[in-house]
């Protein structure tokens, strides 16, 4: 697998070593591609599903390493430049974190809890102020499963700008690795590190 190192690097190189690097490569084959900014990150990210990608992120601290299959789609004429955005989203944004601890909102009906927890996920993303973070861990890392209402809602509040964090270990536990639809697999490091600097956290 070909590894890109584009640490200490800000948009348009990162983008453009990643459309460089996947284009030595052939349909269905992989390239990781490591970075230290979050700017960078979503903007590859961006690039990759727009071209019909299906990346995963592994986050270590401050470092990300994108892992992704060349897709099908034509690379030729793709401008990656035009996904530079040099600024964070700030707007609509507020300092608080969202934390998913189970499948379930609350305790009693599991039917009951889990009708909850969809309804709550749905409506998240018209809130005015939207979280900068989703943190799922336990088994609310079933939420993200393909297919599913919540994965659905949880893909919107993505392309909204709202980071999704998913904890490797549970994913892991509960044997769904090649279910998950949205998302970026972390670990209890970069959880930790979420919550503790976050302005506020709410557990629905």
């Amino acid at each position: 697998m070909n590894t890109i190192d584009t640490k200490g690097l800000i948009c348009p190189s990162p983008l453009i070593m990643l459309k460089e690097a996947l284009l030595t490569i052939e349909p269905g084959e992989s390239v990781s591609i490591i970075t230290d900014n979050e700017i960078s990150l979503q903007n590859m990210l961006n690039y990759l599903k727009d071209h019909g990608a299906d990346p995963e992120v592994q986050t270590r601290g401050k470092i990300h390493t994108i892992l992704t299959m060349r897709p099908d789609r034509s690379l030729g004429e793709s401008d990656p430049a035009a996904y530079c955005e040099t600024t964070p989203v700030e707007s609509h944004r507020s300092d608080y974190v969202v934390c998913i601890k189970g499948d379930l909102m609350g305790e009693g009906d599991p039917e009951l809890g889990r009708m909850l927890i969809e309804t709550f996920i749905d409506n998240l993303k018209v809130q005015e102020n939207l979280p900068s973070h989703v943190v799922i861990y336990n088994a609310g890392v079933k939420l993200a499963i393909k297919e599913t209402t919540t994965c659905s809602s949880l893909n919107e509040l993505e392309e909204l700008g709202c980071r999704i964090m998913l904890c490797g270990n549970c994913i892991d536990f509960y044997k769904i690795q090649y279910k998950i639809g949205v998302g970026m697999i972390s670990n209890m490091v970069s959880i930790t590190e979420t919550l503790a600097s976050a302005g506020h956290v709410i557990y629905p």
